[in-house]
């Protein structure tokens, strides 16, 4: 930021006196909870009463810490001379005077969104550059009618870039843009798409946005919470910093098998049976198979009822199957109905028989006491499930898919016998990735059993939390099955989904943001959004990612990286074990951040091996494949065998896409297969 500001010293003074303030603060909330957790209660009430004060006052403590972070990060002077200073927590004095404005606030837009066109009110925009709590650097930004401004605070922004990568993320919150904050503060209400290219900051503007919401909308989301949605667990390693550095710890953090009782460590699914799994066309496929074990018992049933043998014909019971067809409500909840029914066609059945017999009403049970205890029967359970079985989610998909006649017989409509097929497993094969969505399909189909009969399946849930706002990233990803499952936790429609196209590696890629926007509600409208500049890829190495995009989806345009030039990358051929290694210690040598392995699958286990890393991402190398690069940053990225990249993945160079453009500063290409064009570049 060049020579020392004039005003650095008075800043810092400024920038003491807030820490000395935050401290406080944050001192005042702990004794306040020590406090609390000291008085003596003698009801149950006033136990309840100190345990949330207790909570209230630590929460409100672990908010006001920020860790290594600077508290301030910038101030804005207007026309009117009303000046405020812009950090991560509102600070007040002991008058009550904003110190600090929290980034979220209505008075810190300016801050972000402020042009030479359109200053917003501003004479004068301040960044500072700090390292926790010393101020390094000040940068001036002057408003006035012939400022021209393009983009701006660049010495902050530059200097966040070039900080070496510790394998997790930052907040971005210093050097939030224009285009960004735009997005960060959009209404809460709907579906909002966002659309990023590498290092735009789409997984950073994703969370801002929720640290946003939970902060402007505190009541509301405060109870109904909010769901963000990873891609794996590497990633949700990465970002589990962001929120709580932003002082919030409203959002849980999941990945989709989260979301379904009982199933961790999903394993990959066939690409053929992944795609037909995917389908939204499952929806039909999932409400056949669940009506094909409804009225299969066709057959007469015998109930003994105070000491009659009652039978109840085959006509009467179906009868009974299709008045609950008819009715409303999911499978299981349908079931008590069906035994209600049959419990009142036994005690008609017993009324004809005292009477055929005794000639008389005299003796007979009261028909409201009769059906209570008829229903409360163990010998009805056997005769409605044989009718209308009980059913979890597991149960019915495990002997679905271990079935070929219930495969074909549920396809009928929707799927063709040559779809169908691959879908046949054997019975006890553990759940994939891809069943994961068609259990949450099953569970809204099923509903939960009675609470007196679940069946033996472990794990099972009770309901499908929602929440008032859910963030997803990487959803180009996503089947249509699978955003049918998130559509589902967002309890009015709200959603942030981020994304890039260009990115899509899964077995099906969208084409348009359409085709992910009509799998997700749309009762409150959609909105998509662009962000259009790459923070991370300097343009040197852009330029390669953007010739392999332009070969692979020439329709699709990459962001403009902000950093033009930078290092070349560069091609290294030989034995990939033997060049691993050197680039691996070579890495580890310079303790510069961060350095990723990028590998097809097949060689995940010889490059760890050669590198001798894991995927951990908290460690200066890991080895990941491309998968699981997706949405990751390094300092320096090793891209090996980009012909295997390209073979192995169903997307082939977009795949080779997304391992070049994960770098902050450096690429290297190891190979031994020729490459694909059009590399070298």
């Amino acid at each position: 930021m060049g020579e020392k500001h004039p005003e650095q010293e008075a800043e810092q003074r400024y920038i003491d006196a807030a820490y000395r303030r935050l401290d406080e603060t944050r001192e005042k909330a702990k004794q306040r909870a020590a406090q609390h957790a000291r008085e003596s209660t003698t009801m149950p009430g006033q136990q309840y009463d100190r345990d949330v004060s207790v909570r209230v006052a630590l929460l409100r403590a672990q908010s006001l810490d920020i860790g290594d972070e600077s508290i301030i990060f910038g101030r804005t002077d207007a026309t009117s001379d009303e000046r405020y200073y812009i950090g991560r927590r509102n600070v007040f004095g002991e008058q009550h005077e904003a110190m600090v404005i929290d980034w979220r606030v209505p008075a810190a837009e300016p801050f972000y969104r402020a042009t030479g066109a359109e200053p917003l009110g501003l004479a004068m925009r301040r960044h500072f550059l700090c390292e926790g709590r010393r101020l390094l650097g000040i940068e001036d930004e002057h408003f006035g009618a012939d400022t021209e401004l393009g983009l701006t605070g660049t010495g902050a922004l530059l200097a966040a870039l070039e900080r070496p990568r510790t394998g997790t993320m930052r907040d971005i919150a210093a050097t939030i843009r224009s285009e960004q904050d735009r997005i960060i503060r959009a209404p809460l209400e709907g579906v909002l798409a966002v659309q990023g290219g590498p290092g735009t900051g789409k997984t950073a503007v994703g969370l801002h946005r929720a640290a946003y919401l939970l902060f402007t909308h505190r009541r509301k989301l405060g109870r109904q919470g909010i769901l963000v949605v990873g891609p794996n667990r590497l990633f949700l390693r990465y970002i589990e910093r962001v929120l709580p550095a932003l002082g919030e710890s409203g959002a849980a953090l999941v990945m989709l098998e989260d979301l379904v009782e009982g199933v961790r460590n999903a394993r990959h699914e066939g690409l053929d049976a992944a795609r037909v799994k995917g389908d939204a066309r499952m929806t039909q496929f999932l409400s056949r198979a669940v009506r094909d074990r409804q009225g299969r018992g066709n057959r007469e049933a015998t109930f003994e009822f105070e000491g009659y043998d009652l039978t109840i014909g085959a006509r009467e019971v179906m009868r009974a199957v299709s008045k609950i067809r008819n009715r409303r409500g999911t499978h299981n909840a349908r079931h008590a109905m069906l035994r209600r029914t049959l419990a009142s066609a036994i005690y008609d059945e017993y009324v004809r028989t005292v009477v055929a017999k005794l000639g008389s009403k005299f003796a007979l049970v009261p028909r409201r006491t009769g059906e209570r205890i008829i229903r409360a029967e163990p010998a009805l359970n056997p005769i409605a499930d044989a009718i209308w079985p009980l059913l979890t989610p597991k149960k019915l998909l495990a002997e679905l898919l271990s079935s070929r006649e219930r495969l074909r017989s549920a396809a009928r409509g929707s799927l063709s016998d040559a779809e169908a097929d691959p879908l046949y497993r054997d019975n006890g094969t553990a759940w994939t990735a891809a069943d994961i969505p068609l259990l949450d399909e099953a569970f809204t189909l099923l509903g939960a059993p009675q609470r007196d009969r679940r069946p033996a399946d472990e794990g099972e849930q009770d309901d499908i939390e929602t929440f008032g706002h859910v963030v997803a990233d990487e959803v180009q990803d996503l089947t249509p099955m699978a955003l049918r499952m998130l559509g589902r936790r967002a309890r009015s429609g709200s959603m942030t989904i981020v994304g890039d196209l260009a990115q899509s590696i899964g077995a099906v890629p969208p084409t348009t943001w359409d085709d992910i926007l009509a799998h997700l509600p749309a009762g409150r409208g959609a909105r998509t959004e662009e962000l259009t500049i790459n923070y991370r890829t300097p343009g040197a190495i852009m330029d390669v990612a953007s010739a392999i995009l332009a070969a692979a989806a020439p329709e699709l345009i990459p962001p403009e990286s902000v950093r033009a030039g930078g290092e070349p990358v560069s091609y290294v051929e030989g034995p990939l074990r033997d060049i691993v290694a050197i680039m691996t210690g070579e890495h580890r040598a310079s303790g510069r951040g961060t350095m990723a392995i990028v590998v097809p699958p097949s060689l995940l286990v010889p490059m760890s091996d050669a590198a001798a890393a894991t995927e951990d991402i908290g460690e200066a190398v890991s080895v990941l494949p491309v998968e699981d690069a997706k949405g990751l940053e390094f300092d320096e990225v090793v891209v090996v065998e980009p012909a295997l990249i390209v073979d192995e993945s169903p997307q082939g160079l977009r795949a080779l896409y997304v391992a070049l453009s994960r770098a902050t500063h450096r690429v290297r290409v190891a190979y031994e297969k020729p490459l694909p064009p059009p590399l070298p570049l």
